[in-house]
């Protein structure tokens, strides 16, 4: 199959995520063309390099609103630059759809990459949109949002379980509007194993997400982490800055490659980062324990990071109010996620349903 993929470059999670269905896509000599952004897209180049074809086109962006009366006046001019971005990538993809032959579409969470002639479908694990305020009519309108955005994929492909231990939690489940048959919970996804090995680390602590909040963290758990003992490893998130130097018992790294990536959160004890969902999976996948700090005016991740404390998972702490010597203590009496994760099973799952549909479609 010829297949067109769009990856939201709102952090690098969603690449991550989709890398290992791409990677299965390519073994099994599928054609595979890619449309992202920013430090996403430069990240998929250097972990796919020439297999695969690329596109630079701008997603829409990030909704931050770091109190409740910002969010109200950020929401008002935010639509308007939403639509004005869809568009965009729209009319992108009709014109690359007239030019070249595609057999499927598959979206890890851009609503703009998408055709009625073509089979299309989203990976999405927000089904249900948060909002600050916690309003039941602010949950019933994103469930409308996302309902109307269905018409236009053939499915969303939920990278999460049914069952109550599941790790999206209202993100996209007890729906109110959307019907069942329009998802499926696929599993978690990962590019990440987990791998037997020394935990000699005792602290890795993973930056990233969109500035200039990933900055302040980044000086802040810098300037914390120098009163610390114990093996302290930095990953800066700072995409082509592979910088590497020690400071005291602080290992730092701008970025990381994937098998660098897997070896250091094998090898940790506690995990700090934020509590993306992407991040969140790949704890779950390794088995490890973490304290989370969610970015400030992320619903979504402030949502994630109380749930998953709520459930004994993890331990979270809002930016603002970071010690990191105590939160790193009580993170450790947290149990981490336990269920088993089986990568595998689920990009499977993703490729039975998008060859089923596929087959049905028309």
């Amino acid at each position: 199959m010829k297949i067109l993929y769009g990856i939201c470059s709102w952090g690098l999670g969603h690449a991550t995520r989709s890398l290992p269905i791409i990677r299965k896509l390519l073994a099994e000599d599928n054609e595979i063309t890619i449309i992202s952004h920013g430090n996403t897209l430069k990240f998929l180049k250097e972990e796919l390099g020439e297999d695969v074809t690329f596109f630079d086109v701008k997603d829409y962006p990030i909704p931050v609103s770091e109190t409740k009366g910002a969010f109200i006046a950020r929401s008002i001019a935010y639509w308007p630059r939403f639509m004005r971005r869809m568009n965009r990538g729209i009319r992108f993809v009709m014109r690359l759809l007239e030019r070249e032959r595609f057999d499927v579409i598959i979206s890890d969470g851009r609503y703009d990459i998408y055709s009625r002639k073509i089979p299309s479908f989203m990976i999405n694990h927000q089904v249900r949109i948060l909002s600050p305020f916690k309003l039941k009519l602010f949950d019933l309108g994103s469930e409308i949002f996302n309902l109307f955005f269905l018409k236009r994929f053939i499915k969303f492909l939920v990278p999460d379980y049914e069952d109550p231990d599941n790790l999206s939690g209202r993100l996209s489940h007890d729906l109110r509007l959307i019907k069942r048959n329009s998802l499926s919970y696929v599993g978690v996804l990962s590019d990440f194993r987990k791998i037997p090995m020394k935990k000699d680390i005792d602290l890795l602590i993973s930056l990233s997400g969109p500035e200039p909040q990933r900055g302040i963290l980044e000086k802040l758990l810098l300037q914390q982490a120098r009163d610390m003992d114990g093996r302290i490893v930095f990953t800066l998130g700072r995409v082509g800055e592979s910088i590497i130097k020690t400071d005291g018992n602080i290992e730092i790294h701008g970025i990381v490659d994937r098998s660098k990536r897997e070896e250091l959160l094998n090898r940790a004890k506690l995990v700090v980062s934020r509590s993306g969902y992407s991040t969140i999976m790949d704890l779950a996948v390794i088995g490890s324990k973490a304290l989370l700090i969610p970015t400030p005016g992320q619903p979504e991740q402030e949502y994630l990071a109380r749930y998953h404390m709520e459930r004994g998972n993890f331990y979270s702490m809002k930016q603002d109010d970071l010690l990191l010597a105590r939160d790193v203590e009580r993170a450790r009496m947290y149990r981490g996620i336990r269920r088993r994760c089986d990568v595998g099973k689920s990009v499977e799952r993703v490729i039975e349903e998008i060859t089923e549909n596929v087959d049905r479609f028309g």
